[in-house]
């Protein structure tokens, strides 16, 4: 059985984490795309990858992450978006350029594998971005890579 004083010991313990919790919802922060800094993760899920001008690039959240073969389409991309809730007309397939900035920032934001690009050599060979160690390379279209849409917004 316990004991009136471990009750109230245990009481003033709760206070005290009470206490704690009110200053720390006191001190929170939402984070909005115009407040938000290079790698932090908006309430969509959606990360931070550049901010300059009034104008931000964001990466779509991990989960919405296809594995595919290239095409110009991306269809599998789009429909795992929209899947999450998301407007897809607003996203779009990264350049190798973007992929490498993204590589360069907020690299632990990826997998440790090859992405493809929207950045199209030729009819067979499509370009991409391994993000274990920042190299941009070609590759045939058919092989199956992850794929993260990007998106611009405005602040």
């Amino acid at each position: 059985m316990t004991s009136k004083n471990q009750l109230q010991s245990k009481i003033e313990e709760l206070e005290a984490q009470l206490q704690e919790f009110k200053k720390q919802l006191n001190n929170y922060k939402e984070v909005t795309i115009e407040n938000a800094s290079v790698g932090d993760v908006l309430d969509d899920g959606s990360i931070v990858l550049k901010k300059s001008n009034g104008l931000a690039l964001l990466v779509a959240p991990k989960s919405t992450e296809v594995k595919c073969s290239w095409s110009k389409e991306f269809t599998e991309v789009f429909n795992k978006l929209e899947e999450h809730g998301f407007n897809p007309s607003q996203w779009f397939v990264p350049t190798k350029e973007q992929l490498l900035v993204a590589y360069n920032t907020i690299p632990n934001e990826f997998s440790t594998t090859a992405y493809w690009s929207s950045t199209e050599n030729n009819a067979a060979f499509g370009c991409l971005v391994y993000f274990i160690n920042g190299n941009a390379g070609l590759t045939t279209k058919a092989y199956s890579l992850c794929v993260r849409a990007f998106r611009c917004a405005t602040y």
